[in-house]
């Protein structure tokens, strides 16, 4: 898998073995220019090709994983048990997208940009494996999307001090949020980064975003199980998995 080599792989860049498949998906005409004219615009800027290099291989993942490790972080402090949970439905979703991914990928057998236009400014590694979709732009759609479901209000419904009464239309923290708008905007930079560097068409990385947003989106269709799993958790050893030891959650 290309996001799971692409941080081992230091290598310059050099012709993988030929791989058959389609020159490219449709829209073909908006990908091709696309891509030529940002391939263009990357060799005019070649003072920022070392970070865009880092930030398109691992870089970018990693930040997108801290910023959601950082999310999970705060729920679990803030004792939002269903949002702490809720994330980590939403990192198994990104999982299996990935998974699907390879599935999609080899149904699909586009090549990579650079196998039918072999003159273009590539700043990673050619990869012997299909370019639609993206798997980095999947981290990319499963974290995001993952956080921003996390702010749902059911999610953050607390306890109020003196019972164990659910307190309705409990508001996520604000720190959350920023994290959030964090996460997009490294996301969307990511699938930019991945189309700069010439590994990706457009289209690669808009539909590998779309697809871990829809697998992550199909995961929270079991929230109500979740939930009523989350009651029977606190109750045991478990519990402080999901949010820091306390007799009662507080007020979020």
């Amino acid at each position: 898998m290309e996001f799971l080599t692409a941080v081992l792989s230091s290598a310059p860049p050099s012709p993988p073995p030929a791989l058959p498949g389609v020159r490219v998906l449709p829209p073909k005409s908006l990908n091709t220019s696309v891509y030529l004219d940002l391939n263009r615009f990357s060799r005019h800027t070649a003072w920022a090709h070392g970070f865009m290099h880092h930030y398109a291989l691992w870089l970018g993942p990693v930040l997108l994983a801290v910023v959601f490790v950082a999310a999970y972080v705060v729920s679990w402090w803030r004792r939002a048990p269903r949002a702490a949970a809720l994330l980590l439905l939403g990192g198994i979703g990104t999982v299996v997208a990935l998974g699907l991914n390879q599935i999609v990928g080899h149904a699909a057998k586009e090549l990579r940009p650079y196998a039918a236009h072999p003159n273009v400014l590539v700043l990673v590694a050619k990869a012997n494996d299909y370019s639609f979709p993206s798997d980095h732009s999947i981290v990319a759609g499963g974290l995001t999307v993952s956080v921003l479901v996390a702010l749902a209000g059911g999610a953050w419904k607390g306890r109020r001090p003196a019972g164990d009464a659910l307190r309705e239309g409990a508001a996520a923290p604000g720190i959350l949020k920023a994290l959030a708008a964090a996460n997009v905007v490294l996301g969307v930079f990511l699938c930019f980064a991945r189309v700069y560097v010439g590994a990706h068409y457009p289209g690669d990385v808009v539909a590998g975003y779309l697809l871990a947003g829809v697998v992550v989106l199909a995961a929270f269709l079991l929230r109500p199980l979740v939930f009523r799993a989350v009651g029977a958790i606190e109750a045991t050893g478990a519990g402080s998995l999901l949010r820091r030891p306390g007799a009662v959650p507080a007020d979020v």
